[in-house]
């Protein structure tokens, strides 16, 4: 991961998110051992005693979690979409690596195709001409 903000927001989210579903799982255990049965059952349905605190909080836990989830996948395709962004730095390190003649027949190229002269093919051959691939 790198240094930038979008990949620490991520990262930060992801050990949240991490650490709340480990939670929830841990609560989801514990509710489900402490979980009322038989005659304590009937007194928590008719309110004359309280739920175990480990079954209360397990779905708030639950919750969190999955709030936690959201959050992490939000943070997560953020920074993808952040790493597609043109760098301007780097947009202007790429501008001199073609030379001015291939920039020029490129630019040519390019109205040659907007204005209807050439074929997607024929650009594309015409383009691998100018700039040749790798």
């Amino acid at each position: 991961m790198s240094n930038e903000p979008h990949h620490k927001i991520e990262e930060h989210a992801k050990d949240v998110y991490v650490a709340t579903g480990i939670a929830a799982t841990v609560a989801a255990g514990a509710a489900t051992i402490a979980a009322p049965t038989g005659l304590s059952a009937v007194g928590v349905a008719l309110g004359l005693t309280s739920a175990p605190l480990a079954v209360t909080a397990a779905p708030i836990i639950g919750a969190v979690a999955g709030a936690a989830g959201v959050a992490y996948g939000v943070a997560h395709f953020y920074a993808k979409w952040k790493n597609k962004q043109i760098n301007p730095d780097e947009f202007e390190k790429a501008q001199h690596i073609l030379s001015d003649k291939q920039l020029k027949a490129i630019e040519e190229l390019e109205y040659a195709y907007n204005e209807g002269f050439l074929s997607d093919e024929d650009f594309q051959k015409k383009l691998e001409n100018i700039i040749p691939q790798p």
